[in-house]
């Protein structure tokens, strides 16, 4: 018996241990390494059963020490039966209270030992065999407990089972695993590749003007090192002094240690420092910022081009790598997406260069290209891409209007770069395309739930964990469940009433539906149809802890596509004003004037308000504006930020595309 309730407790530690051995391997959350907790709570397991088994072997001591007076058969006999009776102490002793009475009354006639012996065997014998006897007897003493004992023995004993179940559930539910059916990566790059010949293909041209641009040549460092204190901006004019230390310690042969290294080295921190400067507007820089991005921009004129060559070519597509292989959609590497922003910002300032030389219709030329450059990242691409692509836009339609607005250009060269733009964006879909970001929910299904097992798979939440990281809406809220009782709901519906694999990519075709219905109306039509576009989309996914981790801020991508639509009419109308005024001599005195004058084919509409952007003509000038995302016309006032800056788009004020605000130049 000893052996036995040994035998029990590791069972019971191998159970826990396992438990505790999945928890710590796919949570992390405790201490000890991977397969401590196994063996540790085997051995403690068997432990505490060897201690119950003696602590018990003690307490029976101590109940049956008197009944010395008794035979030794009798003695015997009634320890084997309380023994077999494994039973409440209080109940055993008050059985061993009614063996010794009986025995004492039987043989309390009896002179001799011998007789007292031989009597007692008689005893033994008519109450029969031991272990049925002892059963018998537990029985009769579970028939006459009363009621509430009984529930709360069956309570506790189906609590046991309950927690024992449970035990095995975690330990089978962690210790799934899914299994990878499909290369959502391949499945992207095939989306995103058109029917065309690699020759039509932007992407290699761009991807080389990123390689060349990162160059810096030793005649440049040295300039920038003579010309350190044009960089003004207090943050980093410590940093450039100290650079041009380093260039000239470089160029001083008086240390040739680690030479290459040291040049890369100072190439990537003077590319930080320009980068800081060059991507502000042109009347933003001092003359000396102006006179180091000059310099810039004639080093690095070959990389322009290459975008200025890229935009002419009618595609772009480039093909989709990860990290590591397991990483799937999650791991798809974007590298030069900051380095596309940087050459926009880089055609964007040539194009103001050339503007203040009067060459403006090769700064004409750069915008446009600007342009197309950043059309060519939407489509079927990852969102971040896109995304990119929508700010590219945005930063040349605002060069156009800025341009525009601080020089007189004449009429013919307005003409050519309002025909040319009206027929870059005649065919262009301004909504955000989400069959990228589809294939990437699509992935993580697959890697997040389970494969091969009953009820459709269940979540793996080693995944889940990875994807919810610093994230509130993810299972750290589960890991607390733990230890927080009002935690507990959550997990107990992701363990056992989380929908299963095939229910969640059913709502994640639902919640993307919704998306890309409510992406083909402006944000005015969304508000007079009183929609609440955040709590609809939650509504379907709501319960779904991947889905509601992965659900990106949809309803601020769908304002930014249609701000960027706004401002690209908007664009096309300023030009469109420019040049009846130069024509005509005057403002026409509404927008329709414009289209029977032939300078515009129809109206410009804001997607904020759903009716044409607002246009007011006044003393030898005019506005021009949305009412903008608080949707409220304010009479063409500027929204500024919290520092008094103007800056369209923002909760206050107007988006005023005209006149634009003309910012102090700087010495």
């Amino acid at each position: 018996m000893r052996v036995k309730r040994i035998i029990v407790g590791i069972l019971i530690g191998v159970a826990i241990g396992a438990a505790l051995e999945s928890l710590n391997t796919i949570f992390a959350f405790l201490l000890p390494p991977f397969l401590v907790l196994l063996p540790l709570a085997v051995l403690i397991g068997g432990c505490v059963g060897a201690l119950m088994k003696r602590t018990q072997d003690a307490r029976f001591l101590g109940e049956t020490q008197n009944l010395e007076h008794l035979p030794a058969g009798a003695v015997e006999f009634i320890k084997r039966v309380l023994k077999k009776m494994r039973y409440r102490r209080e109940v055993r002793q008050y059985v061993q209270a009614e063996f010794t009475a009986h025995f004492e009354d039987e043989l309390k006639d009896c002179t001799t030992d011998e007789q007292r012996q031989q009597k007692a065997q008689q005893l033994i014998a008519d109450f029969g065999e031991v272990k049925l006897l002892a059963v018998l007897l537990r029985r009769a003493k579970k028939r006459c407990r009363p009621l509430w004992r009984t529930i709360v023995a069956r309570t506790f004993q189906a609590v046991g089972v309950l927690i024992l179940c449970f035990i095995v559930y975690v330990v089978w539910f962690l210790t799934g695993k899914p299994i990878i059916t499909t290369d959502y990566v391949a499945e992207l790059n095939r989306i995103v590749r058109p029917p065309a010949d690699e020759s039509l293909n932007a992407a290699p041209l761009y991807l080389k003007a990123v390689d060349l641009i990162e160059e810096l040549s030793d005649d440049f460092l040295l300039f920038f090192a003579k010309n350190h204190q044009a960089v003004v901006d207090e943050k980093d004019q410590g940093r450039a002094k100290e650079l041009a230390g380093k260039i000239d310690e470089l160029f001083s042969n008086s240390n040739r240690l680690n030479l290459q290294e040291k040049r890369q080295n100072i190439r990537d921190e003077v590319s930080g420092v320009l980068l800081r400067f060059m991507g502000k507007k042109y009347n933003e820089l001092t003359v000396g910022q102006r006179r180091i991005a000059e310099r810039w921009l004639q080093e690095h004129n070959d990389a322009l081009e290459l975008i200025i060559e890229g935009s002419r070519r009618s595609y772009y597509w480039r093909e989709y790598e990860t990290e590591t292989a397991e990483g799937g959609m999650i791991g798809v590497l974007m590298p030069d997406i900051s380095d596309f922003r940087r050459l926009a910002f880089n055609l964007r300032l040539r194009a103001w260069f050339r503007a203040e030389q009067g060459r403006y219709q090769d700064a004409s030329d750069d915008v446009k290209s600007c342009y197309r450059f950043g059309q060519h990242l939407k489509g079927d691409k990852v969102l971040i891409e896109q995304l990119v692509g929508i700010g590219i836009e945005a930063l040349a339609v605002q060069t156009i209007r800025d341009i525009a607005g601080r020089y007189e250009i004449d009429s013919m060269v307005l003409a050519d770069l309002q025909d040319s733009f009206e027929q870059i964006v005649a065919d262009e879909n301004f909504a955000v395309s989400l069959e990228a970001e589809k294939l990437f929910v699509y992935d993580e299904i697959q890697r997040c739930f389970t494969e091969g097992r009953f009820g459709g798979g269940h979540l793996y939440l080693s995944r889940i964990s990875t994807l919810a990281d610093g994230s509130q809406n993810g299972l750290d809220e589960i890991l607390l469940a733990i230890f927080s009782p009002q935690q507990w709901p959550r997990a107990a519906k992701v363990l056992f009433a989380h929908p299963g694999k095939k229910q969640t990519r059913e709502m994640a075709n639902r919640y993307y539906n919704y998306w890309d219905k409510l992406y083909h109306k402006t944000s005015g039509q969304i508000r007079a149809e009183g929609i609440d576009v955040e709590k609809e989309a939650m509504e379907i996914i709501k319960g779904n802890v991947l889905l509601e981790i992965l659900a990106p801020a949809l309803a601020r991508v769908n304002e930014i596509a249609n701000r960027n639509k706004t401002e690209v009419y908007a664009t096309v109308t300023l030009l469109a004003l420019l040049r009846y005024e130069k024509d005509k001599g005057s403002y026409p005195n509404n927008l329709q004037q414009l289209i029977t004058a032939g300078y515009l084919k129809q109206l410009p509409m804001d997607s904020f308000s759903d009716k044409p952007l607002v246009y007011r003509k006044t003393d030898g000038d005019f506005i021009l504006y949305s009412i903008g995302p608080n949707f409220t016309d304010e009479g063409g006032e500027y929204s500024r930020d919290s520092k008094g800056r103007i800056k369209n788009w923002l909760d206050n004020g107007d988006a005023v595309f005209w006149p634009v605000p003309k910012p102090q130049v700087k010495l």
